[in-house]
């Protein structure tokens, strides 16, 4: 009778002793190349640590402290370097490596921002700011 609960339960004690991924049930759009001293990433509520070689997702927000710094690689190899006390939302991440085309849209609320564009040759690049938006068509 014991060993009938047992494996009844064993199942369900597996779900809970898995590590928690912070993959969020999407493929990452880039990595963070370097974060000193540190960063958060939020996305879904949820908060991380991010570090060097950390994945970032899309609509993910990317938070730095009084002296934070993060810089991230995207997948086109578009570079965003993220300034102290700044946060930057990844709004939307759109790559196709076979036709280098693509859309990128951020949205920085608050600090600063550099953003290098990739090879997305034909592709769109937006930056939101409180201020006004920027875009930029290939």
């Amino acid at each position: 009778m014991l060993s009938g609960k047992l494996i009844a339960v064993v199942p369900l004690a597996i779900l809970f002793v898995l590590p928690v991924t912070t993959s969020y049930g999407q493929e990452a759009i880039g990595k963070a190349t370097s974060v000193k001293p540190q960063a958060e990433g939020i996305h879904s509520g949820g908060t991380r640590t991010l570090s060097g070689g950390s994945d970032v997702y899309s609509k993910e927000t990317v938070r730095t402290g009084d002296t934070g710094q993060a810089n991230l690689q995207f997948r086109d190899n578009s570079n965003l370097s993220v300034g102290p006390k700044s946060s930057v939302h990844l709004d939307k991440y759109v790559y196709d490596p076979n036709k280098s085309a693509g859309t990128i849209a951020v949205q920085a609320t608050r600090g600063s921002l550099r953003f290098v564009t990739g090879s997305q040759g034909s592709g769109s690049y937006q930056i939101k700011t409180p201020y006004g938006t920027l875009g930029v068509r290939g």
